[in-house]
């Protein structure tokens, strides 16, 4: 659960100051208590002579990166419990945050009596005001979802700007649709849902709503509509003025990666443009430079990513000057500004005061990967701002009833109870089969984790939705917006998500590391789902460390890295939150990747975060060279065999599925599928359950003629690539670097990079996947055309019609929306 923010602002530092003292150690300087900003304060109680602490601290330190990465309001003041000072500033060196100091001994020893401290480490978590929030929170702080559960700093702080009282004029975006919405800030949210309901007709309970200046993570309900709107209006302010549209030929660079010539190659630094600059490492003094051709009022600069690798520039500063031979001067003092935070295509404006010259130079001083960047200058100018943005996200198939604002059962232990019988009748339905083909209720119990709405808003805190959303609004071609965004979540996950050979040394930072061997995981790492750990060593300090195979897909939200089996189970996590209908696919010749389901295109997407792939189903046999023989899906409510879709060799892969008989794998799939089926549907009201049964059956009639129908299509471009995840000789070793020369060559050159472009450039000239059969669509649409209302949709049907009859009256969409929703619910108050 969430922590609650603090209600007052007025006494809250004198609660903290009277516990902690006036003054706090941040390093070798001192700060006063009373400038402590964050909501959620840590009390750590430590010590330099203890064991446990020395094993507990590197973690904790790792908590706390994580949070301040996550843009979290949360800090740690270390109380020490060590025994002369010496030892305190030894052990202090080695950690980020704040201290009492040592000469106020005093306070370790009240402050461990008022929270009942016997033991170290130990941590206690308070609010802003100085009251406690939990004295025994030494496990808590460790989970993943520690840093969900904080309230993020853009929500708390202060300086949001005047907040507004008059109804702002906010852009809603949903599903490539743009709407104008008059926001009453006086209003809460769930009339702005209503509102929002009114104009997309995506139900409140599925509404997923991000931006206002967010530009990652779900906006919270807790944070009061008014300061959200006047963030959101802050983060619009300047977004009006032009830009320069520096054309390339007037763009020099201090440096080029492999010296290629402006407008080719690594040379193409214009925003829009199909590549980027791309400066070298080692270059001591990196700067891009934009010409004005004359002396012109500059307010700031405009960034993208690098669009076709995940490398973008994060920290930069800018100098200026009328003339290319100097003198040169820094802006703001040389002040250091933010730039992209993710690959994903969007535009980052970062202003500056403004400052008159014909020169600008943006010097790199942090970057992801390499110091790449597409860029313009912004112009000053008297424009309007544009307004805030809200982007809502639904459901992706209205034949999904997946509520995910709708209420969590907490399940009793007898419903656990029941559960865990009910998955032992289908044990025992299975004892007769083949042992790998009863473990596939394993499989089943995973993905049914996906379905956690705390853990799949743990995993939106990850994505930069709104930016995605901006990014495919700017896309142009025949694809629908479902297929366009899960392209750009692809790319942005393919940057986000590391892929781990082997681990880099946890002792000095050496990547120097090779796998010497396989251990047991150890008690912590099993709580997580690993079954093992790998060990490598390093070249550097021949230190050890342990890669844990984590399976909880929690876990891995934290550790962001892996090899396929660690990328599909996040991702198709990640599928979940957004709205999509996903299956998780296990390949049983050693992959795993996930599917989506297209309501555009009424059909299951292959989609492979690996590879950045998207509809590439004949990749592993055409590309890699794989020789496939059982390819099993696994959703919340049905499995099904799917092996056919990725091949067009159906009857030699025949040949080599022998482990038991078609007969047997037929018995098995059916009873896990009736199973799920029955399971998922036992939780929803009866009227929901049987359209979802018809969906469904619907949907497998099709999905069976498909599969029988089989693969006529020549393969794609990106299906011709051999394996690019992965270092070269662990894929020449597992024999997927290429089926032929050309492909192995492919795979090389794309290297950690992907398929994503090979996939986009056929998807802008009108791919397979974009011209799906039309009959299919509209065979899919059917059942959920003809099938009877459910009672939450005739709910939301009366609400949106009583709506459209107030506002027709000339009611304001606020009022309007309260008295719709007032007029329904005695409407359906019984009589």
């Amino acid at each position: 659960s969430s922590f609650p923010l603090s209600a007052g602002r007025g006494v809250q530092m004198a609660g903290l100051a009277g516990l902690l003292g006036p003054g706090l150690l941040k390093g070798s300087s001192q700060i006063e208590t009373s400038s402590l900003k964050s909501e959620v304060v840590a009390l750590y109680f430590s010590a330099h002579w203890c064991p446990p602490c020395k094993e507990y601290t590197p973690q904790f330190k790792k908590v706390h990166q994580r949070c301040k990465e996550q843009g979290k309001s949360f800090e740690v003041v270390f109380v020490s419990s060590d025994k002369d000072e010496a030892s305190f500033q030894e052990y202090y060196a080695t950690m980020p945050w704040l201290a009492i100091p040592y000469s106020e001994r005093f306070r370790q020893q009240s402050l461990s009596a008022a929270f009942g401290v016997s033991g170290i480490p130990a941590v206690v978590l308070l609010n802003r005001d100085g009251s406690l929030l939990d004295s025994n929170a030494r496990s808590k702080v460790m989970t993943p979802s520690f840093p969900s559960s904080l309230p993020r700093t853009i929500d708390v702080e202060d300086d949001v700007g005047p907040l507004p009282t008059e109804p702002v004029q906010v852009l809603l975006r949903h599903f490539g649709r743009e709407f104008d919405m008059e926001c009453d800030p006086n209003e809460g949210w769930e009339l702005l849902r209503l509102q929002i309901f009114s104009l997309t007709e995506v139900p409140a309970e599925q509404q997923r709503l991000f931006g206002l200046g967010v530009d990652r993570g779900l906006l919270s309900d807790s944070t009061p509509l008014a300061r959200a709107l006047a963030r959101g209006l802050q983060e619009r302010k300047g977004s009006g003025l032009p830009l320069a549209d520096v054309p390339e030929k007037s763009r020099r660079a201090s440096s080029v990666c492999n010296d290629d010539a402006l407008g080719s190659g690594h040379h193409q630094g214009c925003l829009g443009s199909p590549e980027a600059w791309v400066g070298k490492q080692d270059d001591a003094d990196l700067w891009y430079q934009l010409d004005l051709v004359e002396v012109r009022r500059a307010a700031g600069i405009a960034l993208q990513p690098r669009e076709t690798h995940p490398q973008w520039v994060t920290k930069f500063k800018v100098s200026y000057s009328d003339s290319e031979a100097g003198p040169w001067s820094f802006v703001s003092g040389g002040q250091e500004f933010t730039g992209c935070s993710s690959g994903v295509a969007a535009m980052v404006r970062v202003y500056f005061p403004e400052v008159a010259a014909r020169f600008f130079r943006i010097h790199p001083t942090g970057f992801n990967q390499e110091p790449a960047l597409r860029a313009d200058v912004i112009l000053s100018g008297a424009a309007p701002d544009l307004p805030p943005v809200i982007v809502v996200l639904g459901n992706f198939s209205p034949a999904d009833p997946f509520e995910f604002n709708g209420n969590t059962p907490n399940r009793s232990s007898e419903d656990k109870m029941v559960q865990e019988q009910h998955v032992a009748f289908l044990q025992v339905k299975l004892s007769s089969l083949p042992p790998r083909l009863q473990s596939q209720v394993n499989s089943l119990q995973h993905v049914m984790k996906y379905e956690d709405i705390p853990l799949q808003r743990h995993a939106l805190d990850q994505v930069p939705v709104w930016p995605i959303d901006e990014a495919v609004s700017r896309r142009k071609g025949t694809e629908s917006y479902e297929v366009l965004f899960m392209r750009q979540v692809l790319r942005w996950f393919k940057g986000w998500f590391s892929w781990t050979n082997a681990p880099p040394c946890e002792h000095c930072g050496s990547r120097d590391t090779r796998t010497i061997g396989t251990d047991q995981a150890n008690q912590l790492e099993r709580s997580y789902g690993a079954g093992s750990a790998e060990v490598a060593q390093c070249g550097a300090c021949s230190g050890q460390t342990r890669f844990p195979r984590y399976n909880d897909p929690a876990k891995l939200l934290e550790t962001r890295t892996g090899r396929c089996g660690e990328w599909a189970n996040c991702f198709t996590l990640l599928c979940r939150a957004l709205g999509y209908e996903a299956r998780h696919v296990h390949d049983w010749t050693d992959h795993v990747w996930t599917e989506i389901f297209s309501d555009s295109l009424g059909r299951w997407l292959h989609a492979d975060s690996c590879e950045a792939a998207l509809d590439s189903p004949l990749i592993y046999e055409q590309g890699w060279g794989k020789k496939l023989t059982y390819c099993l899906a696994f959703a919340r409510d049905h499995v099904l065999d799917v092996s056919r879709r990725y091949t067009a060799k159906y009857e030699e892969l025949l040949t080599r599925r022998s482990a038991f008989s078609e007969k047997e794998l037929e018995r098995a799939m059916s009873a896990i599928d009736e199973f799920a089926l029955d399971q998922y549907c036992g939780k929803l009201p009866s009227d929901v359950a049987e359209q979802r049964r018809a969906v469904l059956a619907t949907r497998a009639k099709i999905e069976t003629q498909q599969l029988l129908h089989g693969i006529q299509a020549a393969p794609k471009p990106e299906e011709q690539v051999g394996r690019t995840s992965g270092d070269k000789e662990w894929r020449e070793q597992r024999g997927e670097l290429g089926a032929t020369a050309a492909a192995r060559e492919q795979a090389i050159a794309c290297s950690e990079k992907g398929v994503a472009d090979l996939g986009q450039a056929a998807a802008g000239q009108g791919s397979s996947a974009a011209k799906s059969s039309v009959d299919r669509e509209q065979a899919c649409a059917t059942p959920a055309a003809s099938a009877p209302q459910t009672s939450q949709e005739k709910t939301r049907a009366l609400i949106k019609a009583a709506f459209d009859e107030i506002v027709a009256t000339g009611v304001s969409p606020t009022e309007a929306a309260a008295m719709a929703m007032e007029k329904v619910k005695k409407q359906l108050q019984p009589q």
